[in-house]
């Protein structure tokens, strides 16, 4: 099992990784936790099915080395998790966005943004977390 933590004061997202899928090595399941802090608690989300296709995994985990202000987006592929990083030249926007159906009922949306200084430890710690993870594909 691989984790990738991204923390900080009032958001923590844990991905873990569960299975590369046996008919499609190009997808794989990972498990969710967010926790969102609040002033009087905090709203936490937990999913175990959360299917990753390996070429945006890829894509986002070589886009974090990169010093160039852009819109990095992890994204899985049933569009209901969504990690987004805005650089800019001076700092770096994060969204995490969590959507869970309700059948017949509509939809739960949980959502979290937090800007950063570009050279603080929660970009690099971040980085150096997707750089850690083993590549089972």
């Amino acid at each position: 099992m691989s984790d990738i933590i991204f923390d900080s004061e009032t958001v923590s997202l844990g991905l873990s990784f569960l299975e590369l899928d046996p008919n499609d090595q190009a997808s794989m399941r990972w498990s969710v936790e967010l926790s969102i802090k609040h002033s009087t608690g905090c709203f936490s989300y937990l999913a175990t099915d959360v299917w990753f296709d390996t070429d945006i995994w890829d894509e986002f985990t070589i886009a974090l080395s990169s010093q160039e202000p852009k819109i990095l987006r992890l994204v899985d592929m049933s569009e209901y998790f969504r990690f987004v990083i805005e650089r800019t030249a001076t700092s770096f926007e994060t969204t995490i966005q969590v959507l869970e159906p309700i059948i017949s009922q509509g939809m739960i949306r949980l959502e979290a943004r937090l800007e950063s200084d570009l050279d603080g430890p929660l970009l690099r710690s971040l980085r150096d977390s997707f750089a850690a993870c083993p590549k089972f594909w």
